[in-house]
């Protein structure tokens, strides 16, 4: 069982990027690229038949368990992708980062840099030591956005993860906060949420 974050992700802006948390209220942006099979192929969660299907799937990423953004054009706030982190392990400091995007912004290079802002707010804001992402083999694309991170592709675990269609094969991929030790350049910055910035600080014991 991970642990849990300690507040709602704050928004972050990159160059082209507003990353702010995931609502309820995305769920029609959200089934438009969820509902399409190009999106879902290499995914564990199944195509969504309705928006209802989307609503429960936010529902499930909202959570203390996970700081999950929207991902949105500066100017036009509306959903086009999620990038998130789970799996948070407080002692070890590390957190897993995963992410997906409607079918029609692929090849713009969206993911690459709304997950390199998230990265660098994992391990400058939150303090970790590591993350980790997971794909499956046949995810060049997935695979190509964790090398532009500076991810080292770590190993193979066989038939590691389940989905509908049975056991999958996946690759890990693992990057340290000293591989990507840099000061913030002013690529991005980070705002501050109402209530309080986002924490994973190790407790004091």
């Amino acid at each position: 069982m991970s642990d849990w974050f300690d507040s709602t992700p704050p928004v972050i802006l990159t160059n082209r990027l507003r990353l702010r948390a995931l609502a309820l209220g995305d769920a029609p942006a959200v089934y438009s690229f969820a509902s399409d099979p190009a999106v879902a192929r290499y995914t564990l969660w199944s195509v969504h038949l309705s928006e209802a299907d989307s609503v429960a799937f936010i529902h499930g990423l909202v959570g203390p368990a996970r700081l999950t953004w929207a991902i949105s054009l500066i100017d036009l706030d509306r959903a086009m992708g999620m990038v998130f982190l789970h799996s948070l392990n407080r002692h070890h400091r590390r957190a897993e980062i995963a992410f997906n995007l409607d079918r029609r912004n692929w090849g713009r290079g969206y993911v690459s840099e709304a997950a390199s802002a998230v990265a660098d707010f994992a391990f400058h804001t939150l303090g970790l030591n590591r993350i980790v992402a997971t794909c499956m083999p046949a995810n060049v694309a997935a695979k190509r956005v964790l090398a532009k991170l500076g991810m080292v592709r770590e190993g193979q675990m066989r038939r590691s993860h389940l989905r509908y269609d049975g056991a999958h094969d996946m690759e890990l991929h693992g990057l340290l906060a000293s591989d990507r030790a840099r000061a913030i350049d002013g690529s991005h910055r980070v705002v501050r949420h109402a209530v309080g910035e986002a924490s994973a600080a190790p407790p004091s014991h």
